[in-house]
């Protein structure tokens, strides 16, 4: 693969700021000589990194996919990506493909900042995606080799100058095979790696509904009945025909940073102009992996303090639910969210959302306000749930 010029976007996450992000140019590389060099199984590429990098095979036989995660940090893995489409990819094919892959993996979490075609003929697009482990910025390139679609994906958030330079170094050692023997595939997610035991995520308050846009809504809560704390908690819905045949998939990750034994945390999936017309029903899949990195710095409940809490309608005629914050740590805490569920009469959640406090770093004993504002609702609020989290300042 040829040398990108890795972007850093720098995202300030605060309420009401709508700002794009600012976008710089990447300092000279830094040597590798410490890197070790991993050959993908299939042979389709090979990236250099260093020894303490951990790696994950995600290939499920249509595409090579893997990740490679820095040891002692809350980013996103690096993601390469390599599938054949099976024919030489023009370059309006490769914009097409770009934009599938986006929609594909990224959705409606995603909100594309820039967009740049590259002297080569490869193409970086910046944006940030909301995730379970809040905003995150992503810098992706994207290349055709041969008849291959080669897609290298990486998370810039909060990174200090140090892990910058390695990760740029890292990155601009990826070389693509186009030789390479690949099953030909067409662009879909890779699932999640899930956890070890069956039955770990449990869900209840189901409740569908369909939106005044058209919209297909489906609602529940999901439990965690693993033993132990998870995190990236991804829920995926499917329609069926009546010949069990599949006709739609979509999925969300959970606003929930880590989701502790025994707690339940609220989703939301949108299907966008509604269900298939041949659709007779949908199944619930979930999958997580068990909590690791999102510990490291994580403030669950018990860290804070909740007070002063109200539910109303506002003058438009919607739902609003605010409330102070207390941090009853001995240190700061950052980025720290509210989660709320509405229930209806029958526990069923009607409205979910999320919102981070008026500011953004909360010192010992300090307190923020709150406010979140549900324009739709499913049906009658009776009740609402509230969880807050946040992270070591």
């Amino acid at each position: 693969m040829r040398r990108f010029a890795l972007l850093i976007a720098l995202v300030l996450l605060l309420v009401g700021c709508n700002s794009a992000p600012a976008v710089l140019v990447a300092t000279p590389l830094p040597p590798d000589s410490d890197f070790r060099t991993y050959r993908h199984p299939s042979g389709v590429f090979t990236l250099r990194l260093p020894s303490e990098w951990s790696v994950r095979d995600l290939s499920d036989g249509t595409a090579a996919r893997a990740e490679f995660s820095a040891p002692n940090t809350n980013s996103l893995p690096l993601s390469v990506y390599v599938l054949n489409i099976g024919s030489p990819l023009s370059a309006t094919a490769l914009i097409e493909q770009i934009d599938r892959y986006l929609e594909t993996f990224h959705g409606a979490d995603y909100s594309e900042s820039s967009r740049a075609a590259q002297g080569d003929g490869s193409w970086r697009v910046v944006g940030v995606r909301q995730t379970g482990i809040g905003a995150r910025t992503l810098n992706t390139f994207l290349q055709a080799d041969g008849t291959f679609l080669s897609v290298l994906e990486a998370d810039v958030t909060d990174l200090d100058e140090a892990a910058l330079n390695t990760l740029r170094a890292v990155i601009n050692t990826l070389r693509v095979d186009p030789r390479a023997a690949l099953n030909v595939g067409d662009l879909r997610a890779a699932p999640e790696v899930p956890v070890a035991e069956v039955g770990a995520l449990i869900f209840s308050g189901l409740h569908t509904w369909t939106a005044p846009n058209g919209d297909f809504v489906i609602n529940g809560l999901v439990t965690n009945a693993a033993g132990a704390p998870l995190e990236a908690i991804r829920v995926t819905a499917l329609f069926f025909d009546a010949n069990d045949a599949q006709l739609s998939e979509q999925a969300n990750v959970l606003s929930t940073e880590v989701l502790e034994n025994g707690f339940s945390a609220p989703f939301s999936i949108r299907f966008r102009g509604g269900k298939p017309t041949r659709a007779v029903r949908y199944e619930l899949r979930s999958a997580a992996r068990h909590a690791e990195f999102a510990l490291q710095n994580y403030l669950g409940e018990a860290a804070f303090i909740r007070g002063n809490e109200i539910a109303r309608y506002n003058a438009n005629g919607f739902l609003t639910v605010s409330g102070d914050i207390v941090n009853q740590t001995q240190n700061a805490a950052a980025f720290v969210k509210v989660i709320i569920a509405v229930l209806d009469d029958q526990g069923r959640v009607v409205a979910t959302d999320s919102a981070f406090l008026n500011r953004p770093t909360l010192l010992p004993g300090e307190a923020a306000r709150f406010e979140v504002v549900f324009p739709e609702l499913g049906g009658n609020a009776i009740r609402y749930i509230i969880s807050v989290e946040g992270k070591r300042g």
